[in-house]
């Protein structure tokens, strides 16, 4: 059978159900050198050599290793991130350019950095102390000279069981963590979505309003002709006229809720909102999210990282609280010195030194931390409680909202909106037709032109609506985004 292979990185696997927190491997290697150093003569006085000059050695630099040669480079994959985007794609790119993210994954790298410093069996190094002595006999007759060499080798050990503790201190931090990822991933996709609905509305606004601009523009010119040719009042045709300015706001309004929503989505994606390279694509309709209450906080309760990280911080400060336990017990320390003392003689022993523990405030007995920790914990748990009842209360009132501007929508009727539109593009061909008067086609337009917009409004609303409760239903990133 052949050998287990030894990792690389000298990351060596430990079994999790050891319980041993000390090894003795350290001490039994250090002790035949103490012995050798013990039997070697003592050394004899020589008269230092004479200093030869010596001639300059010219340093040729090392060679460079295969390894070391710089790696080829390769071109980079062409990025989606550009031009129109859909939903599911914004998000996705959002997510790989956010940098509240990769805070949140490097706040991750470090979890882990600190379980493997958990991981350790001893709690700190062996210390060796060796020490040299020249003895010189005054009292007897012939003045005996030896040289002593003291060795002394020490190691703590912990017999408590702080070593599990501390890795399930280290356990329960990495897991919180990773659950403020999924808290972050969440309130980045839903400002994403918000973005790209508010993009959408923005365009179909803008679009809207250059197809009613030019039909306005048109009834604006027949009424200056009227005008013009005595047949109709300037009254008429200055009312007709604010409907031409009116359209004019709409369409400045578009412009910068466009630009705004477009700068904000290169922003979120990791472009220049100065120069933006994207566009919103797809429909302005909302998410599909169902509307079952009970199911959706029911779904919330499991899916919101809020209550993980709470929960998992309760978890910490208990584990912690644990471990302060632990460190209470003295940890003992195994020491083995060899000597060579006197005028050739020989020691070896060894020993066992415990720390004595004093009571507080004299001693550290961690008192004051344990009592820290559980403190922390009980308001943890507090705080996971304010977090469920605020998602309940988030969750009703958003399923509510989405109820609402689904029915507001609902009484727009889209055959009737088609119809109305057309209607405004067609007023000035009935006006000159002599089939309506100039009070009925302002009041027509005037009419007609709020309906358009309360049906975008509407339709914007829902969209958001739909943003919102899967937010806070725990349903983003939807499924299918990494």
């Amino acid at each position: 059978m052949p050998p287990p292979s030894v990792p690389s990185n000298g990351d060596f696997p430990l079994d999790p159900e050891v319980t041993t927190d000390f090894s003795l491997s350290p001490l039994t290697s250090a002790l035949p050198l103490l012995l050798a150093l013990l039997q070697a003569p003592a050394p004899a006085a020589r008269a230092p050599a004479p200093a030869t000059p010596t001639a300059p050695v010219a340093s040729t630099p090392p060679a460079a290793s295969p390894s070391a040669a710089p790696p080829a480079t390769q071109a980079p994959a062409a990025t989606p991130c550009r031009g129109a985007l859909s939903q599911d794609v914004a998000v996705r790119c959002a997510l790989a350019a956010s940098p509240a993210v990769l805070s949140a994954t490097r706040a991750v790298e470090a979890a882990e950095g600190r379980s493997l410093s958990a991981r350790s069996i001893l709690p700190s190094n062996p210390q060796a102390e060796v020490t040299v002595a020249s003895r010189h006999g005054l009292w007897t007759a012939n003045g005996d000279r030896d040289v002593n060499v003291y060795g002394r080798l020490s190691q703590e050990l912990e017999l408590a069981g702080q070593r599990p503790r501390r890795k399930k201190v280290a356990a329960a931090d990495l897991e919180a963590q990773q659950r403020r990822v999924d808290a972050v991933r969440r309130e980045v996709a839903a400002e994403v979505l918000t973005v790209h609905v508010e993009a959408l509305a923005a365009k179909e606004q803008r679009a809207m309003v250059e197809r009613v601009r030019v039909a306005t523009l048109k009834l604006v010119d027949l009424m200056r002709e009227g005008e013009k040719a005595g047949l109709i009042s300037g009254l008429g045709a200055d009312v007709a006229a604010t409907a031409v300015v009116r359209l004019r706001q709409q369409q400045i309004e578009a412009d910068r809720r466009l630009a705004t929503a477009t700068a904000l989505l290169a922003s979120l994606i990791g472009q220049d909102p100065a120069r933006p390279d994207v566009d919103a694509a797809g429909s302005l309709a909302p998410l599909p999210v169902p509307e079952d209450i009970p199911a959706l906080v029911a779904r919330a309760l499991t899916s919101r990282a809020e209550l993980g990280v709470a929960a998992a911080e309760r978890e910490v400060h208990l584990r912690r609280a644990e471990l302060f336990k632990r460190l209470r017990a003295p940890n003992p320390s195994l020491v083995l010195y060899a000597q060579r003392d006197g005028f050739n003689e020989r020691v070896l022993g060894g020993g066992l030194s415990i720390p004595i523990v004093l009571p507080a405030p004299l001693g550290r007995t961690y008192r004051g931390e344990i009592a820290e920790s559980n403190a922390l914990a009980r308001q943890s748990e507090a705080e996971a409680e304010r977090l469920r009842r605020q998602i309940q209360a988030e969750v009703v009132t958003a399923a509510a909202t989405v109820k609402a501007r689904r029915d507001e929508v609902a009484a727009f009727d889209p055959e009737r909106i088609a119809r109305a539109e057309a209607h405004v593009l067609a007023l000035s061909e009935e006006m000159a037709a002599g089939r309506l008067t100039i009070r009925e086609a302002v009041v027509l337009q005037q009419t007609f032109l709020d309906m358009l917009a309360a049906n975008l409004e509407a339709r914007r609303a829902l969209a958001l609506a739909s943003v919102e409760l899967a937010r806070v239903a725990g349903l983003l990133p939807q499924q299918g985004v990494p």
